[in-house]
């Protein structure tokens, strides 16, 4: 009797080859950064179903991006955009719709001759917000934005600025790592359930190792695995892309 893992009814493992992945890589809709280089180096920008991370000290542009990110994904289709909405996760409560707003004019100046209906306004309304001040209302967020995306099926990008500050709070170690592979799996689940993208900030920690201390990403070594990129900023303004420090390439702006 022929075994039902040999099923013809089955799904066959291996009908896909390594081009047909690559051809699917390159067709994947992106979130343009507005970084002419990084988008280049990333294939066209943000990708949708991975988890982005932005890492730097404080004041070197994460935020921005994220805010950026939050208007690109609405620039129109016929343009070369997703015309998509933005949901933003608020752990810090530093988000300013003011600094919004001036981004958001900005980018309409831009497309003013190719979409006049590309408005400053109309992209504020699709910025989602929710403020999260701890880790516990950050969980709950994370665990119900599925519910937020069916409500509101245009979302295309979800910024969480920052993952690292609500857990950075607990002094529990083994808690807040808990934590973590429990946010991080939801985040995943949403994205094998949803064409969207999440992009999270982070913060540079000191950690010693050996007999020195090392500037490395907060959160630890283990989650630095669990992300698919990571952006470095410097305060030169410089941008670095690879998952270590050591191993990552500097970023040349050709804006």
């Amino acid at each position: 009797m022929e075994s039902t893992f040999l099923s013809s009814n089955n799904i066959n493992l291996f009908n896909k080859s390594c081009l047909d992945r690559l051809i699917r890589e390159r067709q994947s809709k992106k979130i343009e950064t507005g970084h002419k280089s990084l988008d280049r180096h990333l294939g066209g920008g943000i990708s949708l179903r991975q988890i982005t991370e932005l890492v730097g000290n404080s004041g070197t542009g994460k935020t921005k991006m994220c805010l950026q990110l939050c208007l690109n994904v609405q620039i129109p289709k016929f343009a070369g955009g997703l015309e998509g909405a933005a949901l933003f996760i608020d752990t810090r409560q530093d988000f300013h719709p003011d600094r919004l707003q001036e981004l958001a004019k900005d980018l309409e100046k831009e497309y003013k001759q190719r979409a006049p209906d590309f408005q400053a306004s109309k992209m504020l309304q699709n910025v989602h917000y929710v403020s999260c001040p701890n880790a516990v209302q950050l969980m709950a967020t994370v665990l119900s934005s599925y519910r937020h995306l069916i409500a509101h099926p245009n979302i295309k990008v979800i910024v969480i600025d920052s993952l690292a500050f609500s857990l950075r709070m607990l002094d529990d170690g083994a808690q807040r790592f808990e934590l973590l592979l429990e946010l991080v799996e939801s985040m995943r689940q949403l994205l094998r359930e949803h064409e969207v993208a999440w992009v999270v900030t982070n913060v540079l920690t000191h950690r010693c190792i050996g007999d020195q201390f090392h500037v490395v990403p907060a959160l630890g070594e283990m989650y630095s695995h669990l992300i698919n990129e990571r952006i470095w900023f410097s305060r030169s303004g410089q941008c670095f892309l690879g998952k270590s420090w050591k191993t990552s390439r500097l970023i040349k702006d050709s804006r």
